[in-house]
């Protein structure tokens, strides 16, 4: 395991040689939420998936690839990204599955406070006074951008074709919940990574929730 001065060392070094790429990638960030809440969802599904795409491509290439060659495993995690990345591009042709605002209630209260959430790992990073050079955004750092794609993950379910849904989700998954509490927190101490980890059980318990309801209505249309 790399010490974790060392670890954070390669973060300041990363965050110094893209700057300000972190600023274009978040305000990226910024503008697929907001096409997300205001265009019709073939639009904003493109535009979603396109700049996911485009995200999990950088921080596989230029985070893991590139700048982060000390980090542990960064080949495989590299691959767990760009693997990401094909994926959502195979989905901005296909749609198989569409990102959609739950209309009230519960579902849309925690959605809206997930994207909250998620966009604001900077504000958490100032809290606990870390300087600018350790700040880890969205678009070009992994734990705030999966933290962000399974809010949008969480939003919708499809009904037939799964198979791609489900294997995005699933390396969201693989990232999201074992990291936190195995390494992220007790070793490096990036509590801000405990979104993250609410995001993906919530994910999770929104998967559950989903594929029974979508099981009963095959029943009941089978019957």
């Amino acid at each position: 395991m790399i010490p974790t001065n060392e670890w954070w060392a390669v973060l300041q070094n990363y965050s110094l040689s893209i700057f300000p790429a972190q600023i274009v990638f978040y305000l990226l960030a910024v503008a697929m939420l907001v096409v997300f809440f205001t265009q019709q969802e073939t639009i904003a599904n493109r535009v979603i998936k396109g700049g996911f795409a485009l995200a999990f491509g950088w921080i596989g290439i230029v985070f893991f690839l590139l700048l982060g060659q000390e980090l542990p495993a960064h080949n495989a995690q590299a691959f767990l990204f760009l693997s990401l990345t094909v994926l959502f591009a195979i989905d901005f042709f296909t749609n198989t599955y569409q990102f959609s605002m739950p209309r009230a209630g519960w579902r849309k209260t925690l959605t809206i406070a997930g994207f909250g959430l998620a966009m604001a790992y900077p504000l958490f990073a100032i809290v606990l006074g870390r300087a600018a050079s350790h700040w880890i955004i969205p678009g070009t750092f992994p734990c705030p951008t999966v933290a962000l794609a399974l809010v949008f993950m969480a939003t919708t379910f499809p009904s037939r074709n799964r198979w791609l849904y489900l294997i995005t989700l699933g390396l969201l998954l693989l990232w999201a919940i074992p990291f936190p509490v195995m390494i992220q927190i007790p070793q490096f101490g990036v509590y801000e990574d405990s979104i993250m980890l609410l995001m993906g059980l919530y994910s999770s318990g929104m998967l559950i929730r989903n594929w029974k309801r979508i099981g009963k209505q095959d029943r009941n249309n089978a019957g």
